[in-house]
């Protein structure tokens, strides 16, 4: 089925005609308007992914267009990318259950967000998701440690690709990593040797420089081809963010700001810049590369004041265009309390505070990916 059909509305003269026309008319289907299947697809390429999910099943070309067509997943990210972005967070307390929540990043006004276009998620999350099951990651035999992983978008064959990183066990002798690449449509995973002798890759740096393996461990972050994580060099005691070129399949070390005496480090993206933020009592500070790979680019974006609880349970979000509000997560007692924060009036506009609970939040742009 190539086009879309929908009834075509009654004309009013109709209700002039004879009963006996009337009656006679009644015998035959209404006539029908045929829709360019060129126009079915900017239709659906607006509609949300759960709705594109279950329209698979109206026809073999919706199923074709929607499953398979990469032009059209392509679009339909556009058009998902025109209209905002979306906060997703998970919580999680002994006494609630595990609850994930939507906000709309365009509320206006901005500090509305908590009371204003709020949509819970149904969890589990995989009820109108497809699943690919991806081929045995090979893990080195008998060596103890951590998996972590990345996920991201290789222009050059213009596919995505997973990359595992397997960090040897802080006990073990052999203190290196393995990094092996899935591209996506393939059944093997590739060895990409070289990777810089680093000790580890954490969420959470600790006081004086000092990293452990059994720290909290990073995932990479993608930027323009690349995905990259925050390490530690044991022989130098230097921090160091290492690259992995998707297309080139090979490392190099990206200079980090001058950010001068820090307590804690963290590596993230902001408005699809690599970005870095960094503690040091009692203020935070967030660092933006706005060139991939070019030293000079670092620039400070903000500058925040210390807000208690204990910095290793603050997390900055989002950094509203502005400059001005940002939006952030932090211990308070024994309570999570999200805030918008005004930078220029220094003044908390809104909040919402939870039991104590584990948190996970990120910015996201709905998409078929």
């Amino acid at each position: 089925m190539e086009e879309f059909s929908t009834l075509k509305p009654l004309d009013a003269s109709l209700m002039e005609e004879t009963t006996t026309t009337t009656t006679r008319q009644s015998h035959h289907p209404a006539s029908m308007i045929h829709v360019p299947f060129d126009v079915v697809v900017e239709i659906l390429c607006r509609l949300p992914v759960k709705f594109l999910l279950q329209f698979c099943c109206v026809c073999k070309s919706w199923n074709s267009l929607i499953s398979n067509d990469p032009n059209f997943v392509k679009k339909h990210l556009r058009a998902s990318a025109a209209k905002g972005k979306h906060l997703i967070t998970i919580t999680w307390s002994p006494r609630k259950e595990l609850a994930a929540m939507s906000y709309s990043l365009d509320t206006d006004p901005l500090h509305s967000i908590f009371t204003t276009k709020v949509t819970q998620l149904n969890l589990p999350p995989m009820n109108t998701k497809k699943l690919k099951e991806l081929p045995s990651l090979q893990i080195p035999s008998g060596e103890h440690g951590k998996t972590i992983y990345a996920f991201g978008y290789d222009p050059s064959v213009d596919n995505y690709k997973v990359v595992a990183v397997f960090c040897y066990d802080y006990h073990s002798d052999v203190r290196k990593t393995q990094v092996q690449v899935h591209t996506l449509g393939t059944e093997f995973w590739k060895r990409i040797n070289g990777f810089p002798s680093i000790s580890s890759y954490s969420n959470s740096s600790s006081y004086s420089g000092h990293q452990s393996i059994h720290g909290r461990y990073q995932h990479g972050i993608f930027v323009g081809g690349t995905v990259n994580w925050l390490s530690f060099h044991n022989l130098n005691g230097l921090y160091a963010i290492v690259s992995l070129h998707l297309g080139k399949e090979s490392y190099e070390e990206i200079s980090h700001p001058d950010h001068g005496n820090f307590e804690k480090l963290n590596l993230g993206v902001m408005r699809d810049c690599l970005c870095i933020f960094s503690y040091s009592h009692p203020f935070y500070d967030v660092w933006l590369m706005t060139e991939y790979g070019n030293k000079e680019s670092w620039v400070k974006l903000i500058h925040l004041p210390y807000f208690g609880g204990g910095y290793l349970f603050t997390k900055i979000l989002y950094i509203y265009e502005d400059d001005n509000d940002v939006l952030l997560v932090f211990r308070e007692k024994d309570k999570l309390k999200s805030v918008v924060y005004d930078c220029k009036n220094d003044t908390i506009k809104s909040s919402k505070i939870e039991d104590l609970s584990l948190v996970e939040s990120n910015v996201y742009v709905e998409s078929l990916i």
